[in-house]
């Protein structure tokens, strides 16, 4: 029997994000459970006022084979169109991954396309929607009904969190909703943590405490900086390095980070990425409210604990006191505590085998291997 045909409508790289990341890392995993997606991804995303990055570089063929760059985001009638060559591959089953409401009239319309071009109702593709979030970090009247419209259209839903599978039943009341957690993928190669911090001109012996990422107001990185005064007066050698792309306020950081703070505020290709991983003692994740977090995951699968806050999106993926610590959300004092009770109880070792622990147990094959279950294929 010939394997299920999927179609993954959504960002990869060169597009700069965490979701084009998980996007990809999810294609590869179905390729090598044998059901290799065909990719639709994006030939221009967002328009500059609204996302101050930007994607570079030539879409390339993986071993998720060719990515066929369709998507316009500044055209919602681009997602119609692809539609369409969608449904000449015939597939049982489109993931498209959901993060915000400005692609909502895009999803509406490729969701329209998928039906209208269906010859019969037993012949449309089951949709699925992959929710990195529901509603959007900043909630406003018109983007919840537009995220509401697309929550009424699509046939099935995955969710990273409980917050974020209740959210879609408040709207869908009998939804089929699986909860599948961000994966973690563990890395055959780890940098060496000494070289690593010999290539970054980093102390060998120092505390090194790391915020990746975009540097957004929900992921709490002003609350970072509160903290880490306390920490360094604990701890004079203590280092919080800030690597990512600043938004809004974040530009002006050189002119208010306090001592002990290294910016590296810019986008980080995933070697450099790598070698900070590598170089920290721990991942600091202080956001006011998640529904899942790509850096998380990506600090277990270095072997690296996180020291972050009891929101939905980390509680799923961090297990306090095993292979990181969680606190309020919010609270700058809590996380001072929690970074100077990691340094002067000597946590590392044992948080950071926690963390190996917990990157062998979801890594992206049983991520996929949920998700096509989510949407009816067994594999």
């Amino acid at each position: 029997m010939p394997p299920p045909i999927v179609a993954l409508v959504g960002p990869v790289p060169p597009w700069r994000s965490g979701i084009a990341d998980q996007t990809l890392r999810l294609a590869r995993a179905m390729a090598h459970l044998g059901v290799a997606p065909r990719v639709f991804t994006f030939r221009r995303m967002y328009p500059r006022f609204l996302y101050p990055g930007k994607g570079t570089g030539d879409f390339l063929e993986g071993e998720e084979g060719p990515a066929l760059a369709t998507l316009d985001g500044l055209n919602p009638f681009s997602f119609y169109s692809t539609s369409r060559k969608i449904l000449i591959s015939g597939p049982s089953l489109v993931v498209i991954p959901w993060w915000t409401a400005y692609f909502a009239p895009h999803v509406l319309l490729l969701l329209s396309g998928l039906s209208r071009g269906s010859s019969s109702s037993s012949s449309r593709p089951t949709t699925l929607l992959l929710c990195h979030n529901v509603f959007d970090h900043e909630p406003h009247l018109f983007t919840d009904a537009l995220t509401r419209a697309v929550l009424r259209r699509a046939d099935r839903f995955v969710a990273q969190s409980a917050r974020n599978a209740g959210e879609i039943l408040r709207v869908r009341p009998g939804a089929r909703v699986e909860i599948v957690p961000h994966p973690s993928e563990p890395r055959a190669v780890i940098p060496d943590r000494a070289a690593a911090r010999a290539r970054l001109g980093v102390p060998v012996d120092a505390p090194v405490f790391l915020f990746s990422g975009l540097l957004r107001p929900y992921k709490g990185w002003d609350v970072l900086l509160d903290a880490f005064p306390a920490v360094r007066k604990e701890f004079p050698a203590a280092l919080l390095v800030l690597a990512g792309e600043p938004w809004g306020e974040a530009r002006d950081l050189a002119t208010r980070a306090p001592a002990g703070v290294r910016l590296e505020l810019r986008y980080q290709p995933e070697q450099e990425r790598a070698e900070w991983f590598a170089a920290c003692d721990a991942v600091v994740c202080p956001y006011r409210n998640a529904t899942g977090s790509g850096i998380a995951a990506d600090a277990l699968a270095f072997s690296r604990p996180v020291i972050g806050t009891s929101v939905d999106g980390l509680s799923g993926i961090v297990e306090d006191g095993t292979s990181g610590l969680l606190v309020p959300p919010g609270d700058a004092a809590a996380l001072a505590s929690a970074m100077v009770r990691f340094v002067r109880e000597g946590l590392g070792p044992r948080l950071s085998a926690g963390a190996a622990h917990r990157r062998a147990v979801f890594t992206p094959e049983e991520h996929a291997r949920r998700v096509l279950a989510a949407g009816g294929i067994d594999v």
